[in-house]
């Protein structure tokens, strides 16, 4: 029994450790590790496995990695597809782990609490050490990758913050935080601190992401409480708030004239074009790729391969010299898995979110839309920023919704 509760206590604290290391991508996966050695000595499989295969979301989103790993066997690049591999283990670990052993609503929103003071502790740590630089070299780095340098990709925290503004504009909807650990006014706060901290971060994704959530959550708070005055006041303060930074801000103004003059731009210079730009050439050239191999694709090693070939085709140097990727995750995997690897990939998002629908579980959609919405310009997946918060927070939240028949459910919060 004590071995038990051991466990037990341990899963729970080793899971708030992820939630709060992910933002400043600092020991997660040692953290992942020890979740995984405490899982398997806890024993018990035969009721794990049982519980896993009675739930099909967890064998649909164990199926992507098994295909990744049935790529290998038509790879020509091996060393790249086990990287590969190895980075997107988190795909296999967590609907392992959570799939057998979901949390309950109550940890689920401690998890929640762990990821805001990840976020809160790095969000500072980026203040404090561009405030420093600046009152010492006079040197501004308050701004996109400047600002976030010694962590993780702009694009990358501006995700988790979207989604943690999302989890606290939920709670203020339906009653507040009433028996959480903070008052409503400390989640209001922290909802204005966080989008700041999106606008310094400046990733063109994460700052329409946080506009399309303002926006959503007033349309919705002006149909349920028919509050419609005050409503449309909170859509012109956006719209305010908006052109403000535009004009104060001439870093955040021209990344977004040059995203603007890209798209409408068709035939942008390779060598000097603005990161939209260079996408959409990308794109292209994964167009080619895929049509080259549209039921299998390339293999799991060899998508990197097979589109430096492409950009040579096609001049793209710059691509060559950064190794760029698809930079779009359903071109990525069309790349590397075909339209197999595609379709799964598609339904470990849409089903579960119709699902979510039904529930209804509004902040597990809200996380899948918001990851959809970031899949569209990068590879999230490509990197463990990106895969091990997907499968974390992705498995979290699918599997909260499930019932363990033989054992109860983790129970019981961190206190």
């Amino acid at each position: 029994m004590i071995k038990k509760q051991f466990h037990i206590k341990a899963h729970q604290y080793l899971l708030l450790l992820i939630a709060f290391c992910l933002p400043f991508a600092r020991l997660v996966a040692i953290f992942i590790a020890l979740l995984l050695l405490n899982w398997l000595l806890e024993g018990d499989f035969k009721n794990k496995l049982h519980t896993i295969f009675k739930n099909k979301f967890a064998l649909l989103f164990l199926a992507f990695y098994v295909l990744h790993l049935v790529g290998l066997l038509y790879t020509q690049n091996m060393e790249a597809g086990l990287f590969d591999i190895q980075v997107k283990l988190s795909l296999l670990i967590f609907p392992l782990i959570l799939g057998s052993r979901p949390v309950d609503k109550t940890d689920r929103d401690t998890i929640f609490l762990a990821l805001i003071a990840g976020g809160i502790f790095s969000a500072l740590m980026m203040l404090t050490r561009a405030i420093f630089t600046y009152f010492t070299t006079g040197e501004e780095n308050f701004y996109y990758e400047a600002f976030s340098s010694f962590l993780i990709h702009p694009s990358y925290i501006s995700m988790y913050l979207n989604v943690v503004i999302s989890w606290m504009l939920i709670n203020l909807m339906n009653g507040g935080f009433a028996g959480k650990k903070f008052s409503n006014k400390i989640a209001v706060a922290i909802i204005l601190f966080f989008s700041f901290i999106i606008v310094l971060l400046s990733s063109k994704m994460g700052l329409i992401t946080l506009l399309l959530i303002y926006i959503s959550f007033l349309v919705y708070f002006i149909i349920k409480r028919k509050k419609y005055l005050l409503g449309f006041s909170g859509i012109v303060l956006i719209f305010l708030a908006i052109f403000l930074v535009l004009q104060l801000s001439p870093e955040i103004k021209g990344r977004v004239t040059r995203a603007i003059s890209a798209v409408t731009n068709d035939n942008p210079d390779q060598k000097n074009a603005e990161s939209t730009a260079v996408r959409m050439l990308v794109w292209k050239a994964a167009n080619q790729v895929i049509s080259e191999h549209p039921l299998l694709g390339a293999g799991t090693g060899d998508a990197k391969d097979e589109l430096m070939k492409e950009y040579e085709n096609r001049g793209m140097t710059g691509a060559i010299e950064h190794k760029l990727n698809s930079h779009n995750e359903f071109y990525q995997v069309f790349v590397a898995l075909g339209l197999i690897g595609l379709i799964l990939l598609l339904a470990g998002l849409f089903l579960p979110m119709i699902f979510a629908i039904r529930k209804p579980d509004p902040i597990y959609f809200c996380f899948l839309l918001i990851i959809i919405f970031n899949f569209l310009p990068e590879s999230m997946l490509e990197t463990q920023a990106g895969v091990m918060f997907y499968a974390f927070f992705n498995s979290m939240l699918c599997f909260c919704n499930f019932k363990v028949t033989k054992e109860p459910a983790v129970t019981g919060t961190v206190n």
